[in-house]
């Protein structure tokens, strides 16, 4: 070895990955149900620390809300308008809440056509009636439309809706709202003040199906969206940011390399621009955390959290192509080093290169308080895209957001090196179909709880301190199943 190359690689550089670990077992004097997986991201608690990757493959609005419901966090994707963009967190963050203060409204002399139209384009299933100030003249449910076709042409909202509103006042508790839904058997209810309309109950927001979902302080589901780092120039463009923001709680700066001074001037321009909080990423390397935190001035009111992890995941080819990288665990572990060194309260989220539950709590142990996946989640029924059958076996579409199909498509070409045309960083293949997300949720959730019972660890929190060591080849064969008839 020669010395110029002893001088460039030292022990601590030694880029390990999951596969290369393993987590030593530790004592335990707790029961599994003790274990609290709950992690914090800002203000903002999560009781699954799991999110789904911002892609397009992985994560639209469907998505984004079954994982708040579940408790944890669907980051929508950027690949595609703004117009697009505002649709999805619009439905995210209507889906639940205790009292929806965008109400959809509509007025007595609007055709029955209007009605219809908002319904269906805004996925809800009724609409408040309300004059020219504003004051409640009655409520359009579904089960008011007509069923004629003429009708429904031709017909105003005055002649079907309902005149007689059951309504209630601000500041009523959940329980008065829920006795007043069964009582008169309806499922929406109108918070009316002096006449006018201040916001809406619903009865499946009040139903405590989800007690573990993500959830503002208004219990409106948490909404996040990935963001281009690229500050538009546009007048256009930032007033749509701007509508997009009133929905969003946190951005996702999502780019493949965040340590360029470009795209942290950028940054920083949208973060004076937008009143949400930002996550910032991808970084892979202590240095980039620590200009990061030391350096770049961002605004701590915002700046919650760091996302790491560089050429992971598994439909990610930037390290073949460029000869540069960070797997997700060695990333995860220069981060948290530069997180503690400099007693920062920002929250650190592993992205990319799962493969398996045992993954996750290996990443906690590296210092993650979140981890990201989309490999986990591109085959699930609530992905975007159709079902398809290969070879007799059900599948989905899965592509990285550097793949040339993904790149070519207009919106996220400044994800990789802007310019970049021809160098593809990811393909585009298939993934098997797992099934509805729950099933998926349930397998991460006992493979992580288990394997911090294992460890002797029952917060997120204690598994930072718990003990790892690296695992030979052999050592490796040996945990996996072997030396058994056929194939595993």
């Amino acid at each position: 070895m020669s010395d110029h190359f002893r001088k460039k690689v030292h022990y601590e550089d030694i880029i390990a990955t999951f596969d290369d670990i393993l987590i030593q077992p530790g004592y335990t004097n707790f029961e599994p149900n003790d274990v609290d997986i709950s992690s914090k991201l800002g203000s903002y608690r999560f009781n699954l620390p799991i999110m789904t990757a911002a892609m397009d493959t992985v994560t639209e609005e469907i998505m984004a809300i079954k994982m708040a419901l579940l408790g944890g966090l669907g980051v929508l994707h950027r690949n595609c308008s703004y117009e697009r963009q505002l649709e999805m967190v619009r439905i995210v963050k209507r889906t639940r809440s205790f009292i929806i203060v965008d109400v959809a409204t509509i007025t007595p002399d609007d055709p029955i056509t209007n009605a219809k139209f908002m319904m269906e384009n805004y996925n809800i299933s009724g609409l408040v009636v309300v004059n020219d100030e504003n004051k409640v003249c009655g409520i359009l449910t579904k089960r008011d439309m007509p069923y004629s076709e003429n009708d429904i042409k031709n017909g105003k909202v005055k002649e079907y809706m309902t005149k007689n509103v059951i309504s209630i006042e601000p500041g009523a508790s959940r329980e008065e709202a829920l006795n007043k839904l069964f009582k008169h058997r309806i499922e929406k209810l109108p918070v009316i003040e002096n006449g006018r309309l201040k916001g809406l109950i619903t009865k499946k927001d009040l139903a405590p199906e989800f007690p573990l979902a993500s959830m503002d302080e208004d219990g409106h589901l948490i909404c996040a969206l990935a963001l281009s780092p690229k500050f538009p120039e546009s007048l256009r463009a930032q007033n749509m940011l701007k509508e997009i923001d009133k929905y969003v709680d946190i951005f996702f700066i999502d780019v493949a390399d965040f340590y360029k001074i470009a795209d942290i001037e950028g940054t920083k321009k949208l973060m004076n621009l937008l009143e949400s909080d930002f996550v910032l990423g991808n970084i892979g390397t202590y240095e980039a955390a620590e200009y990061i935190i030391s350096q770049c001035d961002f605004a701590e009111d915002k700046f919650i959290g760091l996302k790491v992890g560089m050429g992971s995941g598994s439909i990610c080819t930037t390290s073949i192509q460029t000869g540069v990288g960070a797997p997700t665990l060695f990333a995860t572990a220069q981060v948290a080093d530069a997180i503690k060194d400099y007693k920062s309260e920002l929250s650190l989220i592993a992205d990319g290169g799962f493969k398996n539950p045992g993954d996750i709590p290996k990443a906690l142990t590296a210092g993650a308080d979140l981890i990201m996946s989309g490999h986990f989640f591109a085959g699930c029924t609530e992905s975007p895209g159709y079902i398809d059958t290969l070879q007799g076996q059900k599948v989905k579409v899965y592509r990285g957001m550097g793949s040339k199909e993904a790149r070519t498509s207009g919106f996220i070409s400044d994800r990789y090196i802007e310019g970049s045309k021809i160098l593809a960083e990811g393909i585009s293949a298939y993934i098997p179909y797992v099934g509805d997300l729950d099933g998926v949720i349930l397998s991460l959730k006992e493979g992580l709880i288990n394997g911090m019972v294992y460890a002797g660890a029952r917060k997120i929190e204690a598994m930072k301190n718990v003990k790892i060591g690296v695992i030979t080849p052999f050592g490796r064969q040996e945990v996996r199943t072997h030396d058994l008839m056929g194939k595993y």
